[in-house]
């Protein structure tokens, strides 16, 4: 079993991509339920969601780096670091398009192209990683199967490019946003529960070892 897998920084940094993730959604959830019932004190909520959008993105990408010694180890090494540099591109667009938001700069619908744009590509990273680990059985094969999953629902937010190239922006329901939205199933729920999941699996993988 390769160490990076099941390493104690593996566990806290799944972990800390996990709860974050979790918070965005809330934090989306809040946001919604202030703008339709109109409640004004929940209105920051969009700009909280922004901002654990871009450190949920940076702390995907920092999980990458920690488990690439690995994956490169498992895989030839130009493919190990092509997807490691997808997923710190990744949260650079994710990054980008909170900041285009907040500043005024972008819309709703432009930085949501940003940011499924961004977990595509982070989603390019969690597919290869886990079928690595599922090939060499470094992971149970019902995690690897949810992370499987989880990417290939974020790999829809890479048919937001367009939006992102051409600037599309003003509406916050077109067509191309619902289509690449759909990526959100993943981003927003499989991936952070794929992440706790890890998380558990580590610590009590090395709390077994340690007993033993």
């Amino acid at each position: 079993m390769i160490s990076e897998f099941t390493s104690k920084k593996t566990g806290w940094l799944a972990l800390a991509v996990g709860i974050m993730g979790i918070l965005a959604v809330l934090s989306l959830i809040l946001f919604f339920v202030g703008l339709f019932q109109n409640i004004d004190s929940l209105s920051f909520m969009g700009a909280l969601n922004d901002m654990i959008n871009a450190i949920t993105g940076i702390l995907g990408a920092v999980l990458a780096s920690q488990l690439h010694p690995a994956l490169r180890r498992a895989l030839e090494p130009r493919l190990s670091l092509l997807v490691l540099l997808s997923g710190w591109a990744g949260a650079v667009c994710i990054t980008v398009g909170s900041w285009l938001v907040q500043s005024g700069r972008a819309d709703v619908e432009l930085s949501s192209y940003y940011f499924f744009f961004g977990n595509g590509l982070i989603a390019l990273w969690l597919w290869t990683l886990n079928q690595a680990a599922r090939r060499h059985s470094d992971w149970p094969r019902t995690l690897t199967i949810l992370g499987s999953m989880a990417s290939l629902f974020m790999m829809l937010g890479l048919l937001s490019l367009p939006g992102i190239l051409l600037g599309l922006d003003g509406s916050q329901y077109s067509t191309l946003v619902m289509i690449s939205g759909i990526s959100f199933l993943g981003t927003g729920i499989l991936y952070p529960f794929w992440c706790l999941w890890l998380a558990r699996w580590v610590f009590v993988s090395r709390e077994q070892s340690q007993e033993g």
